[in-house]
């Protein structure tokens, strides 16, 4: 039996509650397919880092039914100290499944079905752990503190594996808006805009560290608000620390109270991942009591917040590269038309 290391995102995204959920653990990247179907490209550092190679090998191949896994958060790198969020047996073989292909944009397809149980609230920090989608634990110590933690951990409740969501295309999804109020004249120019994101979505995919916050927001997220109707007048960018601020009327010297901002937006780079964005987003909404509306977005993925009374609700998600017409997992979590509906400009 050995013992290995999985993570689930960091300060930036977190997706360890999609492993709880499931059963099970992912990891990426999956866009190449299946591991043993092709694996001259997993092998290949034309496409992977060394440290992806050793990652998917390992998950593939050298993992055994049994072994022992812990779900890793960082605390405090300086001190080597990592929350483990779970601790688990594998239970079954390798699987690729598309059904994860979009885990907050990320393509998470690689699987391997997992008994899970979590520590008490309180427990669970452990050093001998290291940096790393997933790699084996070998220190005495380290191992010592993971059987401990798995012998007084609370087994996860589980739910089956989710539907798979099939991908909109871009006429079903044109005729969707139109059903609900996009002027069929827009179509053209919005399928054009799309696809133009998304082209340069891929483009900055290969140049990742390249690309800033403020590109993302302008050469991705302004031309799509653009193309859904909303005018210049009624956006303001970097308004009171909002990243863009959404008003009702064309936004004047004489109407800037706060009660006339009706949607936020909070905007990332690229691939850096959503959770801070939404608890800044969130928290600037307190202040805009007509604010009924909160998305975040890196320029590819969209998650839409909205308020009821004085709770907020995750109603929709979009990718860009990627739309359904709901999301891939969440429960009551609607999907592309749903975020382009709440982002149409009146």
């Amino acid at each position: 039996m050995n013992y290995w290391q999985v993570g689930a995102g960091d300060g930036r995204r977190d997706y360890s509650s999609v492993f709880l959920r499931f059963g099970c653990m992912l990891i990426g990247p999956g866009q190449y397919g299946d591991y043993y179907e092709n694996s001259e490209v997993y092998r290949d550092e034309k496409f992977l880092v060394k440290s992806d190679i050793s990652a998917m090998r390992a998950f593939a191949q050298e993992v055994k039914e049994g072994d022992i896994v812990v779900i890793k958060k960082p605390i405090d790198l300086r001190k080597g100290q990592y929350q483990v969020i779970a601790v688990g047996t594998v239970r079954g073989d390798y699987r690729y499944e598309t059904r994860f292909d979009d885990v907050e944009g990320w393509d998470l397809s690689h699987r391997r079905p997992m008994n899970w149980h979590c520590p008490e609230e309180g427990t669970g920090v452990i050093t001998g752990l290291s940096r790393g989608t997933f790699k084996g634990v070998k220190k005495k110590g380290t191992i010592e503190s993971v059987n401990q933690l798995l012998k007084n951990s609370i087994p996860a409740s589980t739910d089956p594996n989710p539907e798979k969501q099939e991908l909109l295309t871009d006429d079903q999804l044109i005729e969707i808006l139109i059903n609900h109020g996009l002027r069929s004249r827009d179509a053209h120019d919005f399928t054009q805009t799309i696809n133009h994101i998304r082209r340069l979505v891929k483009w900055y995919n290969t140049h990742g560290n390249q690309v800033k916050e403020h590109e993302t927001r302008t050469f991705l997220i302004i031309p799509l608000l653009m193309a859904l109707g909303w005018p210049e007048q009624k956006l303001k960018i970097e308004w009171n620390n909002i990243d863009i601020a959404f008003f009702k009327e064309i936004y004047t010297k004489e109407n800037q109270a706060s009660n006339d901002c009706i949607i936020i937006l909070e905007s990332k780079r690229l691939w850096d991942g959503l959770s801070v964005a939404t608890k800044q987003g969130l928290n600037y909404a307190k202040d805009y009591p007509n604010c009924k509306k909160m998305i975040v977005s890196d320029g590819c993925c969209y998650k839409l917040f909205e308020r009821k009374g004085k709770h907020w609700s995750y109603t929709a998600y979009l990718n860009i590269l990627k739309p359904r017409l709901k999301h891939p997992y969440g429960d009551n979590v609607g999907g592309a038309p749903d975020v382009f509906l709440s982002l149409m400009g009146k």
